[in-house]
């Protein structure tokens, strides 16, 4: 009897941990590409514009005009665990503005990201490390399947010039 009895218990403590664990691993999520979006407008909201000085101690000329942010996102996953949704993208991000009469590049970065996602809202966004740290940072951030992605990526370096261009047409054929 005592036997049975552990042997139940244990039965149900493993079916406990079983559960416990797959509830806490990240699921692949294949029927929410709206969060592509999230992350796409996140990332574009994260760009102000950074004014051109002539010097250290000239005073910012705020009389700029149309700005805007340019991206090119390849959409690499989206995973999810609990009530988390991860947004793996590779983002390439420039901005530019107008000042007088020039076009002037705001700024630009590129590379992997995982936005976090819940209840509709960005609460999180990493990226890599830079510099000798970058591989290791890039394991720790991205799985394997996510990895496996960014090496047969093959990105359209040229996406955000040819709009740039189209958008600027009026300043840059002058």
């Amino acid at each position: 009897m005592k036997k049975s009895l552990v042997i139940i218990l244990i039965i149900v403590f493993l079916t406990i941990v079983g559960i416990v664990l797959y509830s806490t691993r990240e699921k692949t999520v294949t029927n929410r590409e709206d969060l592509y979006e999230k992350a796409e407008e996140y990332l574009i909201s994260l760009e102000q514009p950074q004014y051109v000085l002539e010097t250290k101690e000239s005073i910012p000329d705020y009389d700029i005009s149309d700005f805007k942010v340019f991206t090119n996102i390849q959409k690499l996953g989206i995973k999810q665990k609990r009530n988390q949704f991860y947004v793996y993208v590779w983002a390439e991000v420039q901005s530019y503005y107008v000042q007088d009469n020039q076009l002037v590049g705001n700024s630009g970065n590129a590379g992997p990201r995982k936005i976090v996602i819940e209840n509709d809202e960005v609460i999180d966004y990493i990226k890599p490390e830079d510099g000798t740290e970058y591989a290791e940072s890039v394991k720790k951030i991205f799985p394997k399947d996510i990895r496996d992605k960014m090496e047969n990526l093959n990105f359209d370096n040229q996406k955000i010039q040819e709009e740039v261009n189209a958008y600027y047409s009026y300043i840059l054929e002058k």
